[in-house]
């Protein structure tokens, strides 16, 4: 079986839907590097975190691309090494995009351990579950797994048809919103083939939190995936707060990366075998991050961006990364950057992890 190395770009921008001349831009994430390889077993820690590496690669890599406003947190083992920032506190709290789908993927996790379900469960066989949201999917779509969801292999495609009375096509919604287009509209129904990045696949596991959790998706993911990890200011808030599950969580670069110490150390089970959980092998994505061989282990990966074509409004972008060893660095921006700069991203811290 192969597993998939994977620039981590994760650029199907999760952010809240303006209407008008603020409607927020869209670049499809760029993949042409991929390679296959073979799964391998992680590796022991590095004895000396590279601090002052990573930090000149970020600084380098700002001025290459221009930036005057990002921060850094690197950690390992729980604690923050070296936080640093430039016009922006590590500590403040920034929307994290497309970073938010790995936590809504542990966080669902939490719940399917205790539950007749897991990742191989279809929607079919979770109606009970689906019948709290008043919601019955379209036969197309009972067949779905939680893996194809996770995967982004379910075959929704990238911007939901919202149905023959509109004529507009939306990548950008509310979650409640987008899961019942995705489920409900035949024409959103096997749209695409294979792997296709749709920010409804999120929508509709953050969804199934809420359902299984009979709470609000923000609240009870922060109860159970970031005050255990010490990621104690991260919340669901401000005006991403909507698209929650695939985008919506505000979190500073020292509390993202708290989270992925945690939920990415090398004795997390699904860090140790990824396959015992949702991954797809042919293209390495799976519970919201990319999963790449490096170095005698896994390398984990993501990026997200929030881009308005109103220069009036903000854009922002983030990037997560966790080495073999556990050891995490996680940068956010305030800049409108191509698919190249999350390639050089990955290049440049990885090569010191």
């Amino acid at each position: 079986m192969m597993i998939g190395g994977a620039f981590a770009i994760g650029q199907a921008l999760a952010l809240g839907v303006t209407i008008g001349p603020s409607k927020p831009a869209f670049e499809a994430p760029d993949h042409s590097q991929f390679v296959a390889l073979p799964v391998v077993q992680r590796s022991d820690p590095k004895p000396v975190v590279a601090l002052d590496s990573f930090e000149s690669a970020w600084r380098d890599w700002m001025g290459i691309y221009g930036i005057t406003s990002s921060s850094i947190a690197i950690g390992r083992d729980g604690d923050i090494l070296r936080s640093r920032g430039a016009k922006r506190a590590p500590s403040t709290s920034f929307p994290m995009a497309s970073l938010s789908k790995s936590i809504t993927a542990h966080c669902l996790n939490t719940f399917l351990e205790d539950s007749p379900y897991d990742w191989n469960s279809t929607l079919g066989e979770m109606q009970p579950v689906l019948s709290k949201l008043n919601l019955t999917p379209g036969a197309a779509m009972l067949q779905k797994s939680l893996t194809e969801f996770a995967t982004h292999t379910s075959g929704l495609p990238m911007r939901l048809v919202q149905g023959k009375t509109s004529l507009q096509n939306k990548h950008l919604d509310s979650q409640i919103s987008m899961t019942r287009t995705a489920l409900k509209v035949p024409e959103n129904f096997n749209a695409e083939s294979g792997y296709t990045y749709s920010n409804a696949n999120y929508a509709i596991l953050g969804s199934l939190v809420g359902a299984m959790s009979g709470g609000s998706y923000g609240e009870v993911c922060k109860t159970r995936i970031m005050d255990p990890a010490n990621a104690l200011n991260a919340n669901v808030s401000g005006r991403m707060a909507k698209t929650a599950g695939y985008g919506g969580w505000l979190v500073s670069v020292e509390d993202y990366a708290r989270y992925a110490m945690h939920w990415f150390a090398p004795d997390v089970p699904w860090v140790k075998d990824p396959y015992s959980f949702a991954l797809d092998p042919d293209t390495g994505y799976g519970m919201g991050a990319w999963v790449s061989n490096h170095n005698d282990g896994y390398l984990f990966s993501h990026g997200g961006s929030w881009k308005h074509a109103d220069h009036r409004r903000a854009n922002l972008g983030s990037y997560m990364m966790v080495g073999p060893d556990g050891t995490a660095i996680v940068v956010s921006w305030d800049s409108k950057l191509p698919s190249e700069a999350y390639r050089d991203l990955f290049t440049a811290f990885s090569q010191h992890l």
